[in-house]
């Protein structure tokens, strides 16, 4: 018997149980719907917060105040350690030519009032040229200019978070908030961002112009900054440009080549390695728990092949009474095997696809179902289906056609 007749015998052995058949893929499914699901929502994910990182600026590179040990230890608590001078900021702007241009910046959260309102939220020192490095736009109004940061003008530029909290529908252009009991006039609305890859909310946040923030609310009368926010000219030289601005901050600080840095650099490209080093390492979670499902799945596929093969005795044995091969019926029953792995398969793919699409609209995220993950399940359901399905086979093609014949 050729395996294509081989192969319709065992789908007609399948069509006979439909109900046990269907019930006996259903961990094939839901390994299946979790490998469809992790790769699209990863992928999905993945695209998002690249465009997220791609929405920080221009050949985006951050310079900030402290170690990187220092930040992590003071993550949230206000300014840290202003460690980034005036001398600094000029001396990377003339020194390292593959800037083209650098904002400095402080910030630290304030309670904003609005007549009866309050509202707390991030207060950002920059420079006049900030939205331009981080390709911001204004919906409504006007940026400070270089003017009013030599001037320390008490203007501010607010997020679509503060507008809704503090203004309502009223329009706040022109209108005076108060921080620190400090009188400040709106001059324009930001364009709404969302979340960052961190998951803060990028709009609940005013900026000014940094000389207002230091002397005006922080009581910085050195000048230092705690940040500095870079737009390198060539996307391609921007690590080495962020390179470049490492080794001048270092001679600036009269750092001793063993010790570390008093300040941490960082580029666009490194937290896009970081994020997908991130979402890697979760896909690879996702994927184990999907595929110990699918060998639970491919266990339960082997039990009732156990079951199939003590009920179908006395058919193994005039099969082989009648001139079957061994290899015919471990052929058969492997096939059989197969055949529910893949039904399962497809089933599992096309609920995947329906459920990576569904969360794909709650979240808002574009979803992904790749011909990878796709192939990759299927395989994976071929593969169940011989390791698993192997034994019963085998435990079937060794019967003993006489005794098979003679079973009751």
């Amino acid at each position: 018997m050729n395996n294509y007749r081989l192969f319709l015998t065992a789908l007609n052995s399948l069509n006979k149980h439909k109900l046990r058949s269907l019930l006996t893929t259903l961990g094939i499914i839901v390994g299946i719907v979790s490998i469809i699901s992790v790769m699209s929502i990863g992928h999905g994910a993945k695209y998002k917060v690249k465009q997220k990182i791609e929405g920080l600026g221009t050949n985006f590179i951050i310079v900030l105040a402290g170690s990187p040990k220092r930040l992590m230890h003071s993550r949230g608590s206000g300014l840290g350690h202003l460690t980034i001078t005036p001398s600094d900021l000029d001396a990377i702007t003339t020194e390292c030519e593959g800037i083209a241009q650098a904002s400095p910046g402080v910030q630290r959260p304030f309670k904003i009032v609005y007549e009866g309102s309050n509202w707390q939220c991030l207060v950002g020192g920059v420079d006049a040229n900030y939205l331009q490095i981080r390709k911001w736009n204004l919906t409504k109004g006007y940026f400070f200019t270089e003017h009013d940061v030599k001037t320390g003008k008490r203007v501010a530029v607010i997020g679509k978070t503060v507008k809704k909290e503090l203004f309502g529908k009223t329009n706040p252009i022109d209108k005076t908030i108060r921080i620190k009991n400090i009188p400040f006039t709106v001059t324009g609305i930001l364009e709404e961002r969302g979340k960052m890859p961190n998951g803060a909310d990028e709009d609940d946040v005013i900026l000014m112009p940094y000389t207002t923030a230091q002397k005006s609310l922080m009581g910085i009368h050195n000048g230092n900054f705690g940040a500095i926010i870079i737009s390198a000219k060539e996307k391609e030289k921007m690590n080495q440009t962020a390179n470049e601005i490492e080794a001048i901050l270092r001679q600036q600080h009269k750092i001793a080549p063993q010790d570390e840095n008093d300040f941490t650099v960082f580029t666009q490209d490194d937290i896009t390695q970081a994020s997908d080093a991130a979402t890697q390492v979760l896909n690879i979670l996702l994927f184990i728990i999907a595929s110990i499902s699918l060998i639970v799945g491919g266990i339960g596929i082997m039990n009732i092949m156990l079951v199939t093969v003590a009920e179908r005795t006395k058919e193994i044995g005039i099969r082989m009474a009648l001139g079957a091969t061994t290899q015919s019926i471990l052929i058969q029953f492997i096939l059989e095997a197969i055949v529910i792995c893949l039904m399962g398969g497809i089933i599992g793919v096309i609920i995947g696809f329906l459920i990576s699409e569904f969360i794909g609209i709650i979240l808002g995220w574009p979803i992904f179902i790749s011909i990878k993950s796709i192939t990759i399940s299927l395989i994976s359901c071929i593969i169940i289906g011989l390791f698993f399905g192997f034994y019963p086979a085998k435990k079937a093609a060794g019967l003993n056609p006489v005794e098979a014949l003679v079973e009751k």
